[in-house]
């Protein structure tokens, strides 16, 4: 019996087909009609998933399970399905040291170098070195870092740069102590500088809200510490949940609404941007610490049947 010809498709050519029509329904106007093909989606992606899973599993018992898993690998269509459910036969730790490996010629042309200190508990621990003036900065080449990772590990909870927090607490402190230096001189008369007050934030008002709900995310999945910048109908929002409870801000910097914040450092609860070095508290209505008459622009949200909405205008 002759082997069955199967066409070639490219793979990452039906991936970025299907993601474009998934964004297509999700910006489909007609809210429940919309929800009801999402879900018809999901629960198709489900129902492959647990078959795969136990395809994958008649493998155990097979004395040639290496050889099988190496020819599925080779496969880009067949490793692009497996990677979509989560499949892949080949340990994290070895996918994310390959995707390093073969990220660093990128980052040495940069003058920058990668190593891989190590995978645990989901995460991945980096140390980052940087030589020559003309190195791009720490938070671009971890935006860098996390898009081949992404890639190759999309199980992956987050990478972790050794010494990255200290930079970016230092780079505050830099932008402030600059900030007093050009600041003019303040008069005895002059009120002192306001001081955050850790206040329990209050429950949203949903009745009394101009603007139309929308539902950009869904509630359940949504890890706790999570951070999500979200495009919906030309709408830029960040969308995070810290403590429980959602928050949803608009994706503009506050001491420069012009600039978006899809370069800047998320250190739960707080959001560091790149641009002026300022530290935004994402879970006390987006204040700034450096200066604390900006934060940055909230929206109403609420929760309903696992989706999350947000009042926009």
């Amino acid at each position: 019996m002759s082997d069955v010809e199967i066409p070639e498709r490219d793979a990452e050519e039906v991936i970025n087909q299907l993601s474009a029509l998934v964004e297509e329904l999700e910006a489909y106007p007609d809210e429940e009609l919309r929800e009801r093909v999402l879900d018809l989606v999901q629960i198709i992606l489900e129902l492959h998933g647990d078959a795969l899973r136990r395809i994958m599993a008649t493998f155990e018992s097979l004395p040639l399970k290496q050889e099988i898993h190496s020819r599925m690998l080779t496969d880009d269509v067949i490793r692009a399905i497996l990677l979509i459910h989560n499949l892949l036969p080949v340990e994290l730790p070895i996918r994310v040291a390959a995707a390093i490996d073969g990220l660093r010629p990128l980052l040495l042309e940069q003058g920058c170098d990668v190593e891989l200190v190590g995978v645990d508990n989901g995460r991945a621990s980096l140390r980052l070195m940087r030589s020559g003036k003309g190195a791009p900065p720490v938070v671009a080449l971890k935006l860098e870092i996390e898009k081949a990772l992404d890639v190759a590990a999309p199980d992956l909870l987050g990478i972790d740069i050794e010494g990255m927090a200290e930079q970016v607490e230092a780079t505050a402190k830099a932008a402030a102590l600059l900030g007093s230096i050009i600041a003019p001189p303040r008069s005895e008369t002059q009120p002192p500088p306001i001081k955050l007050v850790q206040i329990k934030r209050p429950p949203p008002d949903t009745k009394n809200v101009n603007g139309t709900w929308v539902s950009v995310v869904r509630a359940l999945g949504f890890d706790d510490g999570q951070f999500k910048i979200v495009n919906y109908a030309g709408i830029n929002l960040l969308i995070c949940k810290l403590g429980g409870e959602f928050y949803a801000y608009r994706n503009a910097c506050a001491a420069d609404t012009a600039r978006t914040l899809d370069d800047a450092l998320f250190d739960s609860p707080m959001l560091s941007c790149s641009c002026h070095g300022y530290s935004y508290n994402l879970q006390r209505a987006g204040a700034c610490v450096e200066r604390p008459e900006l934060r940055l622009q909230s929206l109403p949200l609420k929760i309903e049947e696992d989706k999350v909405k947000v009042a926009v205008s």
